[in-house]
């Protein structure tokens, strides 16, 4: 019999019908490893301990009962820094045909930034887990998203249930393209009704689960029903959008797309530089501004020719002779293209143009210049994404004036 301490919620793919897998969760409440915490006071590490071990138990429970199924387990991004040596007994002597997926959630009770949580991640993977970033577009952002390269991002139920309504849908699309952006196909959670789910295959999602595919069961076994039942309710949707196509209408009758406010109101002053600055006066000017993602390189007409990103520079002057070779040689050897964007231009296009290019450029700022092509300042894609997911009424206040002139650092 498999462990009453937990139940099965089937995970079905809407492309075939098929149930591709079992997310593991406790079946009562209060054995939630977040409800644990609270009520004991445990401190993170400690916390991460017992994360851990709830989901190898998990593992062990799907496994015990139907060894072929392969598994989803939440895990908490402070397990992933802490204790992520524990998970590794789930790979013990098995031989499943596909390694656990490992859904990993906001931290339970410690800050898990993203320059740790990246390279933890990474680990996870060589040692053979996939990934999945549980919370897209409400705990984790595009960065996070870009930087990992998830084999699965899964959307909370809340923006599921809202993707028929105007601002969660643009929320559900929004993370349906940074997640296609980087090769990562998307997951509903908690779908509880036929047109929120035909809603959610139109626009791309992958793989659903929930009330309305079969709720959580005693045990990880497969409901043959439920692939025909699917299969019909999904016969008449739209077929989702393909890389390189645009996004099918909705079912309902929609408004025309407004253009929406310029990207200008999003933009803050821009730390630059000259074009012919040195290393280390860009290492300086980094020191000097840490909240500043990267510096925009201006010419004698303050428009900008090159882009500095923080991590890319620091990492370039932080290795092996890196001051001693790029102290005194022009930083615009170390700089990228500038991503620039009109400062009349809408935040959707602006976030389009974010999301577009190489991925590991992904987070850099956008540059916003004049229509003379001058640098008015910069506007950072995670901006962008709070905009696409908050409604208008909780994403802060109107437009911020920019100065006629950036500061210059």
């Amino acid at each position: 019999m498999p462990d009453q301490r937990f139940a099965y919620v089937p995970v079905h793919d809407l492309r075939s019908g098929r149930c591709t897998g079992v997310e593991v969760v406790p079946r009562l409440h209060h054995d939630a490893v977040a409800v644990a915490a609270r009520d004991r006071g445990w401190d993170a590490r400690r916390i991460a301990e017992l994360d851990a071990g709830t989901a190898v138990s998990a593992v062990a429970s799907a496994r015990s009962w139907a060894a072929a199924v392969p598994v989803q387990v939440d895990v908490a991004a402070d397990t992933v820094l802490h204790a992520r040596g524990r998970l590794r007994a789930m790979l013990g002597g098995t031989s499943d045909p596909v390694a656990p997926l490992l859904e990993v959630g906001p931290p339970i009770a410690a800050a898990a930034p993203a320059e740790h949580l990246v390279p933890a991640l990474a680990e996870l993977r060589r040692w053979g887990f996939r990934i999945g970033l549980d919370g897209a577009g409400r705990a984790f952002g595009p960065e996070l998203v870009a930087a990992v390269r998830p084999d699965v991002v899964k959307l909370e139920p809340d923006l599921c249930d809202g993707v028929l309504d105007t601002g969660a849908g643009a929320a559900v699309r929004a993370v349906v393209e940074v997640s296609r952006a980087v090769g990562a196909p998307v997951a509903a959670t908690g779908v509880r009704d036929a047109a929120r789910l035909t809603g959610l295959f139109a626009i791309g999602i992958a793989f659903a689960q929930g009330p309305l595919l079969g709720g959580t069961r005693a045990a990880p076994e497969a409901d043959p029903a439920t692939r025909a039942e699917l299969l019909g309710l999904l016969s008449a949707a739209p077929q989702p959008f393909t890389t390189g196509s645009a996004p099918p209408a909705p079912e309902r009758p929609a408004a025309p797309r407004p253009a929406g406010p310029p990207v200008r109101g999003l933009a803050v002053p821009a730390v630059t530089l000259p074009d012919d600055a040195v290393g280390d006066t860009a290492r300086e000017a980094l020191r000097a501004r840490p909240d500043s993602a990267g510096i925009v390189l201006v010419d004698r007409a303050h428009r900008p020719v090159g882009y500095l990103d923080r991590s890319r520079v620091l990492l370039q002057l932080a290795g092996r002779f890196g001051h001693a070779l790029w102290a005194e040689k022009p930083a615009a050897e170390l700089a990228d293209p500038p991503r620039t964007v009109d400062e009349r231009t809408p935040l959707h296009r602006a976030m389009e143009i974010g999301l577009s290019g190489d991925p590991a450029r992904g987070y850099d700022d956008l540059v916003v210049v004049a229509p003379d092509g001058t640098c008015r300042g910069v506007v950072p894609v995670a901006e962008l994404w709070r905009r696409a997911i908050l409604p208008p009424a909780a994403s802060g206040p109107g437009p911020v004036p920019v100065p006629q002139a950036a500061r210059t650092a």
